[in-house]
């Protein structure tokens, strides 16, 4: 399970998430541009550094302001599809999926492409493959560290609406697959709707889950 209880402090505005995330569900973050979506996967991730509170996967602490804990990102084995991928434009498919791996293992991540369906594509460039191509990449590429968290930040919107909705339905068999707890950023309300278990609405920088046991004291 992972336990998200924390705060960032960003000019004007204090970004605050409480919430928790089982195995297996995908957890929704949905709100406008600008509340603060990004910031809390970023601070999960450990691109960014909460200022308190505490971030746990699966019973292992990566972040505690307290106890001065500060995982690297590498070493959270976190997966994240980012808003515009991210990939590599100079190396190939394969290669953008095996520098992922701890030990570069050429022969898995052959497997993870094979898996998207992009094992012809391994020797291209991101720059050669269409916007539904490179999202699967980005995707495998994510799950090729074996993640015990899943985060994607907004990861369809730059596909037009029937690539868009093919590959809604590729993540939807992908999450019947996989175990692993999933945290989706959207803006997009009938999104939220179709991919989410749960869906918190962000209001004024906080994504916070009812109940007062998830609240910072």
């Amino acid at each position: 399970m992972t336990l998200v209880n924390f705060e960032k402090e960003l000019p004007g505005k204090t970004i605050r998430a409480a919430f928790m995330v089982e195995p297996g569900t995908t957890l929704v973050l949905r709100g406008e541009s600008g509340m603060g979506k990004t910031t809390i996967l970023n601070c999960i991730a450990g691109l960014a550094r909460a200022d308190r509170g505490e971030i746990s996967l699966e019973g292992s602490v990566v972040f505690s302001a307290s106890g001065r804990v500060d995982i690297p990102p590498r070493e959270r084995r976190i997966g994240y599809v980012f808003q515009h991928y991210a990939l590599f434009p100079h190396l190939s498919a394969l290669d953008n999926v095996s520098l992922s791996m701890p030990k570069a293992e050429k022969e898995e991540a052959m497997a993870f492409l094979e898996r998207f369906g992009l094992g012809r594509q391994a020797d291209r460039r991101p720059g050669s493959l269409s916007g539904g191509e490179r999202q699967r990449l980005a995707l495998a590429r994510a799950l090729a560290v074996h993640p015990r968290l899943l985060l994607l930040d907004e990861p369809f919107g730059a596909l037009d609406r029937k690539t868009r909705e093919a590959t809604y339905r590729e993540f939807l068999a992908l999450r019947r697959d996989i175990d692993t707890a999933a945290i989706l950023v959207s803006h997009d309300r009938a999104e939220a709707v179709l991919l989410g278990d749960r869906i918190i609405e962000m209001i004024d920088g906080a994504a916070v889950e009812e109940g007062d046991r998830w609240m910072l004291s």
